[in-house]
């Protein structure tokens, strides 16, 4: 009788976990990436005795990415300075990537903005660190319905 018991906690403690594993939506992911990218920012401030200047400089602002895996593809909503000043727009802001090679441990991808300038993604999905460009952050997943809460 105990060793009944037992086995039948144990199988619904599995039948729990394998739920709790498998998305409600399928195969869809979608990410959500808070970092930075590279800027040309103004001169700021005054430059002892030679007045201001100092010239343009690069640094990095806050950005957002976007990143969604459907059904085998992936697309991408870079922050809007990522784009390629003469690449071609998205009316929607939505980039589909080739190359892509989706894993247990990596989602990586190519955007073919022009012949110049083509963007890797590289996520890690162990640590959420992912690279596009001149973008660099972390990924969180989003939840797939309205109804979800993150806590």
């Amino acid at each position: 009788m105990r060793g009944s018991i037992v086995t039948g906690l144990a199988a619904a403690l599995v039948a729990g976990a394998a739920a709790a594993q498998a998305a409600p939506d399928g195969d869809a992911l979608t990410l959500l990436c808070q970092g930075t990218e590279v800027a040309v920012l103004a001169p700021m401030g005054w430059n002892r005795g030679y007045g201001l200047g100092g010239g343009y400089r690069e640094g990095r602002q806050p950005a957002q990415l976007v990143i969604v895996l459907e059904g085998g593809k992936v697309r991408v909503r870079p922050p809007e300075l990522t784009v390629p000043v003469y690449a071609k727009r998205a009316a929607d802001g939505w980039y589909a990537l080739t190359d892509t090679s989706v894993d247990k441990f990596t989602i990586l991808g190519r955007a073919n903005f022009s012949r110049i300038d083509r963007y890797k993604l590289n996520v890690d999905r162990r640590t959420g660190a992912v690279t596009f460009g001149t973008f660099s952050g972390i990924c969180n997943r989003v939840a797939s319905t309205p109804e979800a809460t993150r806590f």
